[in-house]
């Protein structure tokens, strides 16, 4: 059994490298789901890494750790299953790490209002202020601030404002953008009180939702232990005492176990929705 999961896990191995190595690149018919993979990547922070890299990581990382359940345990379906649950390791963390930028993004967007603010109210247009912002602001903010003054130059101001919303996919950025617009299309004098109001309402906000993240990552942690308990003493009694995990040798103790596993995953999961925060959907998307 395991000669024949070696040698299956070898040749898909070969299998992506030749791929990786003689397919010439994105094609229309495959553009729509790279640009989704390519735009969850985005969200995620990471800019270095494509969305065929991040696919192949994905595999390979299922495949690892298939061969280190097959070697820890023996069992081929446990292995195969395991290497499911290892493919998806790399995109839980991105989601992960998309929550934390999220986070850091709304932040940075209440303190580049406040300092826009401030800017206005000392005789600088939208425009003059918005260029302050791209030496000056949160540093998170500043290469979409740079696009954005330089597409300004070319498209518009308006245009280039709202192409940098639907890049940042934001529901605090979409207020201030909806603010901002509005005061470029029908102008106005008070452009700097409603920031100060947005600013004020928004950190309060923001204090709120730092409070229940705090409360929901002790939750997470308690469930990653939970759920972590079971697996971890499967593989300890395996290496301590195989015989007495014997039952489990042959192909019906094999989907028991399995079905085991995936209802400690589901569990998990479901523990995981339940304490989720309410969703932010961005104001000008469905």
């Amino acid at each position: 059994m395991i000669p024949l999961f070696l040698s299956t896990a070898f040749g898909i191995g070969v299998y992506l490298l030749y791929e990786g190595l003689t397919n010439p690149g994105s094609t229309p018919t495959t553009a729509p789901r790279i640009r989704g993979v390519e735009g969850f990547l985005a969200r995620a922070g990471i800019s270095d890494v494509t969305a065929r890299e991040f696919i192949a990581f994905s595999l390979a990382a299922g495949v690892l750790v298939a061969v280190l359940a097959q070697f820890a345990l023996g069992w081929a379906l446990v292995s195969l299953l395991a290497g499911a649950l290892g493919a998806a390791m790399p995109c839980a963390y991105y989601v992960q790490r998309h929550e934390r930028r999220r986070a850091a993004v709304q932040t940075a967007v209440v303190e580049a209002t406040a300092q826009l603010r401030d800017a206005i109210r000392t005789g600088l247009s939208v425009q003059e202020a918005i260029g302050g912002l791209v030496r000056t602001g949160p540093e998170i903010l500043r290469p979409e601030l740079t696009r954005m003054v330089r597409e300004a130059r070319v498209l518009g101001f308006e245009r280039a404002l709202t192409a940098m919303r639907e890049r940042t996919a934001d529901p605090v950025f979409d207020v201030v953008t909806a603010a901002l617009l509005l005061n470029d299309r029908l102008g106005g004098r008070n452009v700097s009180q409603v920031l100060d109001r947005l600013t004020q309402a928004t950190r309060g906000e923001l204090r709120v939702q730092q409070e229940l993240r705090a409360m929901q990552a002790r939750n997470v942690l308690s469930a990653r232990i939970v759920a972590a308990v079971p697996l971890v003493l499967v593989v300890a009694i395996r290496q301590l005492n195989p015989a007495y995990l014997a039952v489990f040798s042959d192909w019906p103790g094999q989907v028991l176990l399995a079905g085991c596993t995936v209802s400690i995953v589901v569990g998990y999961a479901g523990m995981l929705w339940t304490m989720r925060l309410p969703g932010e959907r961005s104001v000008f998307r469905l």
